[in-house]
C-alpha cells in the first residue's frame, strides 16, 4: 500500500464517471432558529456505518465552527432520489446534498446544484493536491457542482467461509474471468451448498452496474455522447438470456427469495449477509460496511469481463450544495473541511471511497484497518490488471429512470411475467423514452 496510490498505479486514469428511513425536512436552506447560529441540513444515502462516520466528521466540524449546527439524515439509495426530489419540490431542500454521477447532470440542468468554482478558486475548498483526473471526471459542462469523496471500482464480493465449505476452488486470482466461467462457477457453488439452501450468486439481472460491465465488456457504453443508448436490443436480449439460463441451472438465488429479503441498498437485506448467496455485486467502498455486518470473512473478486476491458474507476459520492441555500459559504466550508481536515479524513476513512487528495491518503495510511487495507489492495490490483478502461461518457439526464426500467423489467422476466425477448424490447423502449424525457 502506498501514499501515492493514484499517481503510481494510474488508478484515476482507468476510469471516469457509484448508499435507511428519512422524513421530510422542515425548512428550505437551513433556516436558523436564532440570529447567531446557522443551521445546515445534510442528506445522504448509505448504511448505519456511513451515518456513524458522517456524524463523527460533523461533530469535528462543529467544534471548529461553533456558530454552525448541521443536522443529517440518511436513507437507502433506492428511496433517496424520490425523497430528495420531493423535498426540493416542496421548498424543503437540504443545504448539503450527497450526489451521484448517474444523477448529477439532471440536477445541474434543473439549476438545483451550486456551482462551487468560486469556492475552489478562493481556497474555501482547497483541492490543490487533488487528483485532477478524478475532479475532472465529476465536472458538468466544465464546472464543479460536487467534490468526489473518493473513487471506487465495481466488485463481486463473496463469503470466504461459504466458498471454502463448497470446496470448488477459489475465484481466478488474475481477476480475468468471463461471464460463462462465472456462471459455471456459481452453479457449482449452488450444487455444493444445496443442502444449506445457499446459491452461488444473487440475481444481478436487474443490477445496473453489472449490466454496464456486460456492455463495456462488449466494447460498448451505456450511453452515447448525444444522450442516446449505446447498445442494441440484441445486447439486452443476450444479457437477460444469460441470467435466465443461470436461474434455470440453479446458479442464482430464486427471485422470490431475493425480493423477499427486502429492498434496502445496505447490508441488512442483502442475500450475501443473509447467508443465502456466496456472491453479490457491489462497489469496492461498500466492503467495509458489509464486512462489519457479518462474522464471516468477506473477499473481493472482479465482476466478469468480456472481450474488452470493462471496469472503470467511478468518482464516488460527491458532496454538493443546493443552489438556493441561504448559507452557501458555510456549505462550502463543510465541503472543504471533509476533504482536507486530517481528523475528518480519518473519521470518514474509505467508506465513501479512496480520497483523491494526496495529503488525505497520507493521513489515512497509518490508521487504516485490515479491512480498509483490503479495499486498497483490491483497487491497486484492478488498476494494474488491464481489466479497467476509461469511461468517457457522462450519464445523461434520465439515466436514473433507465436504471429503474432495468429493475422493473429484469424482475418481471425473473418472475416469469415477461419473456426474455419481450422484456428486453420493453426495457429498451422504456429506456429510450426516459432519455428523451430527460433532454
Amino acid at each position: 500500500m502506498t501514499e501515492n496510490l493514484y499517481s503510481r498505479r494510474r488508478v484515476i486514469q482507468m476510469g471516469l464517471g457509484s448508499l435507511a428511513g428519512m422524513g421530510l425536512l422542515a425548512a428550505c436552506g437551513g433556516t436558523g432558529g436564532s440570529s447567531d447560529q446557522i443551521k445546515l441540513q445534510l442528506i445522504f444515502w448509505g448504511t448505519a456505518t456511513r451515518d456513524k462516520l458522517t456524524k463523527k466528521a460533523i461533530d469535528l466540524f462543529q467544534k471548529q465552527h461553533s456558530n454552525i449546527k448541521i443536522t443529517s439524515q440518511f436513507t437507502d439509495f433506492n428511496s433517496y432520489w424520490n425523497k430528495l426530489n420531493t423535498q426540493i419540490a416542496g421548498s424543503a431542500a437540504p443545504d448539503l446534498i450527497q450526489m451521484d454521477m448517474r444523477y448529477i447532470k439532471q440536477f445541474v440542468q434543473k439549476g438545483q446544484l451550486l456551482d462551487l468554482s468560486t469556492y475552489l478558486s478562493n481556497k474555501t475548498i482547497d483541492l490543490s493536491d487533488f487528483d485532477t483526473a478524478l475532479l475532472d471526471s465529476s465536472k458538468v459542462n466544465g464546472k464543479v457542482y460536487g467534490v468526489p469523496m473518493g473513487g471506487n471500482y465495481p466488485t463481486y464480493m463473496y463469503n470466504s467461509v461459504l466458498l471454502k465449505k463448497a470446496n470448488v476452488g477459489n475465484p481466478p486470482d488474475n481477476l480475468k474471468w468471463t461471464w460463462d466461467q462465472f456462471a459455471e462457477y456459481a452453479t457449482k457453488l449452488s450444487t455444493a451448498l444445496k443442502s444449506d439452501g445457499v446459491y452461488g450468486t444473487r440475481d444481478n439481472s436487474y443490477d445496473i452496474v453489472s449490466f454496464e460491465m456486460w456492455m463495456r465488456g462488449r466494447n460498448k457504453e451505456l450511453y452515447t455522447n448525444d444522450g442516446k443508448l449505446g447498445y442494441e436490443v440484441q445486447d439486452v436480449v443476450e444479457w437477460f438470456q444469460f441470467w435466465s439460463d443461470l436461474r434455470k441451472a440453479g446458479g442464482s438465488l430464486p427471485i422470490d427469495v431475493q425480493t423477499g429479503l427486502g429492498s434496502t441498498a445496505g447490508p441488512e437485506s442483502d442475500p450475501l449477509i443473509k447467508g443465502k448467496t456466496v456472491f453479490t455485486g457491489l462497489w469496492s467502498n461498500q466492503f467495509e460496511a458489509f464486512q462489519a455486518a457479518t462474522k464471516s470473512t468477506m473477499g473481493m473478486a472482479s465482476p466478469p469481463v468480456g472481450t474488452a476491458s470493462s471496469l472503470y474507476l467511478k468518482a464516488s459520492m460527491l458532496m454538493s450544495a443546493y443552489s438556493k441555500t441561504k448559507h452557501p459559504q458555510e456549505a462550502a466550508d463543510f465541503i472543504g473541511f471533509v476533504n482536507t481536515n486530517p481528523d475528518a479524513i480519518k473519521a470518514l476513512g474509505l467508506e465513501r471511497g479512496t480520497p483523491g487528495g494526496s495529503k488525505a491518503r497520507q493521513e489515512l495510511t497509518p490508521v487504516l484497518t485490515s479491512v480498509q487495507q483490503s479495499i486498497l489492495a483490491y483497487m491497486e490490483k484492478v488498476s494494474s490488471s488491464g481489466i479497467a478502461r476509461v469511461k468517457t461518457v457522462l450519464d445523461p439526464s434520465g439515466a436514473g429512470a433507465v436504471a429503474d426500467a432495468l429493475t422493473r423489467h429484469g424482475q418481471a422476466i425473473a418472475f416469469g411475467k415477461e419473456s426474455v425477448s419481450g422484456g428486453a424490447q420493453a426495457f429498451y423502449q422504456d429506456a429510450q423514452k426516459a432519455l428523451e424525457a430527460g433532454q
